[in-house]
């Protein structure tokens, strides 16, 4: 009989915390002071009865699920783990300023554990990590610097005192193991109890808690080392700072979503129906995850302002303006936030790919829309402004989207031509000869050295050996399919024009030429030849076309 993940995860959570807490019971908080006994049993059971009702009371609305999701913000699981950080960061803040804390290397190694805790426990509740690309290499860093810290401390100190240096590491491990670890590996085969990562935020929050426990309980430890007696003020503090840790979260300004957001992420402002507003966007993973970031005009303490919220990522081929992939999802993460006169800003995240199935070298639109669940029916959400291109008064395009295509392994022939940005014509080939009315079929051979920036245009002219007449024929170099503005560095492909000739096209022999503009302000891009010479007017010349 196959044992539910969520039953799984919590027989392994139950094991952990009976462990940890006879562990500790039994060796280590008897050498605590009365006072902080207490105050160690009663966040662990504040953790327990958090951690109980997240796995086994089903709740019976939106909010009660809130309240209590381990997997939610600004909530009471979430508020726990913030004050249990800060109050790591403050006893260790008084164990630096004690007067028993010894020389200035361990006052300095307490007092820059108790500002990173305390950084951690602000973060856990604003929430900032959310909005740095690749977090998790800032939390490994500053984990490190701690356990490396601590380590040092650990070899420096008495034998009785290294126990509390070792709970401190365990304790930044099995967090590590919660936040990082599972977070970011929960599919591997060692976690497959976890469910394939659908309940992968009990466990790993659970860890995490539990972690943040025995980091308390090794900086009480830590404390009571240098002052066995702890004043009466001392006590007053750290029984009191739970509470006012609270209060500083609750009046606190919060963080500016401008602020926070634009951390990497790109600015926009696209304003729906009902108040909907997108604020901002990070696209990731060479634009394949997509981050969101919208706050809804509507909204109240109760998480209602995305109820029945969707949103809608579309990529569509510029060339040809259908719909080659879609993803669906509903809003996710209804945050929360008692501070005066804030206006949450909801991020939402989505895989845009795999797109390996595309073809390559093409240019897709990254579409966005907004809808809400009516019944059966899903509503799109009409745009009222935006400062992005928009498809239609439902769909706004976030960005562009280019799939390369591997880069040729042959070395290539020097180019025909190459211009000033990094461009080079390598090759053309042409008929010798073609009827006016017909089509004249040429194919262009291109290769990118550098990124593009810019719109370009390629010019084909027809220059009659005798008399003063030509033919023009413009069009982007491989066609709308693929913009030299999203040309990347390694690109080569080709292109086959299919040129229209004029049925009034006088017979005779035409020079051919080619070359490159800018959109923007019409001027050609200087260009060199094959034998290294700048070419006269920024004009390949290709060859002889005989007009029949």
């Amino acid at each position: 009989m196959e044992i539910p993940a969520k039953a799984l995860s919590g027989v392994i959570v139950f094991l952990l915390y009976c462990l940890a807490g006879l562990f500790v019971s039994r060796r280590l908080l008897p050498r605590l002071p009365r006072a902080f006994m207490r105050l160690a049993w009663l966040l662990l059971a504040a953790q327990a009865l958090a951690i109980g009702l997240a796995f086994f009371v089903a709740p019976a609305t939106s909010f009660q699920d809130w309240l209590w999701n381990l997997d939610h913000e600004w909530n009471i699981p979430a508020t726990l783990a913030s004050i249990q950080l800060a109050l790591v960061g403050v006893i260790a803040l008084l164990t630096a300023a004690s007067g028993g804390a010894g020389p200035l290397p361990n006052r300095l190694y307490f007092a820059g554990v108790g500002l990173v805790f305390l950084y951690l426990a602000y973060d856990e509740y604003a929430l900032i990590h959310e909005y740095i690309t690749h977090w998790s290499r800032l939390y490994v860093g500053l984990g490190a610097a701690v356990v490396l810290a601590t380590l040092v401390m650990a070899a420096l100190s008495p034998k009785r005192r290294r126990i509390w240096h070792a709970l401190l590491v365990a304790g930044l491990a099995l967090s590590a193991s919660g936040g990082i670890l599972i977070e970011f590996r929960c599919a591997d085969p060692v976690f497959a109890v976890i469910g394939n990562c659908a309940q992968k935020h009990l466990l790993e929050e659970s860890l995490e808690l539990l972690g943040i426990w025995l980091a308390l309980v090794s900086m009480m430890g830590c404390f009571t080392e240098f002052s066995p007696k702890p004043g009466a003020v001392v006590r007053r503090i750290i029984y009191a700072f739970p509470a006012l840790w609270f209060l500083l979260l609750v009046v606190s300004p919060a963080i500016s979503p401008v602020d926070v957001y634009n951390v990497g992420a790109k600015a926009a402002a696209v304003e729906f129906e009902s108040g909907l507003r997108l604020h901002g966007y990070l696209l990731e993973n060479n634009k394949r995850h997509l981050h969101l970031f919208i706050s809804a005009g509507h909204w109240d303490y109760f998480g209602r302002g995305l109820a029945g919220l969707g949103y809608s990522i579309q990529l569509v081929d510029q060339a040809g303006g259908s719909s080659v992939l879609g993803r669906d999802a509903y809003s996710h993460r209804r945050f929360f936030q008692l501070a005066p006169d804030y206006v949450p800003v909801y991020r939402q995240w989505l895989d845009i790919g795999p797109a390996r199935a595309l073809p390559p070298n093409r240019a897709y639109w990254i579409v966005l829309s907004l809808w809400r669940a009516d019944g059966d029916d899903y509503r799109r959400q009409r745009i009222l402004a935006s400062d992005r291109q928009l498809l239609n008064d439902t769909q706004v395009v976030l960005d562009e989207l280019v799939l390369r295509a591997e880069a040729p392994g042959d070395k290539r022939p020097a180019p025909l031509a190459a211009f000033d940005n990094g461009f080079a014509l390598d090759a053309a080939a042409m008929p010798a000869s073609a009827r006016a009315g017909e089509t004249l079929s040429i194919t262009f051979s291109w290769r990118a050295e550098a990124a593009g920036a810019e719109d370009l245009t390629q010019f084909l002219h027809l220059n009659h050996a005798e008399r003063d007449e030509w033919w023009a024929h413009d069009q982007p170099p491989l066609g709308r399919r693929l913009p030299t503005r999203l040309w990347y560095r390694g690109l080569a492909d080709s292109e086959t024009w299919l040129a229209p000739l004029p049925p009034d096209l006088r017979p005779g022999l035409y020079r051919v030429s080619t070359g490159l503009y800018r959109a923007r302000d019409q001027a050609r891009l200087p260009a060199m030849g094959a034998d290294g010479g700048a070419l006269p007017d920024a004009r390949v010349m290709l060859g002889e076309l005989l007009i029949e």
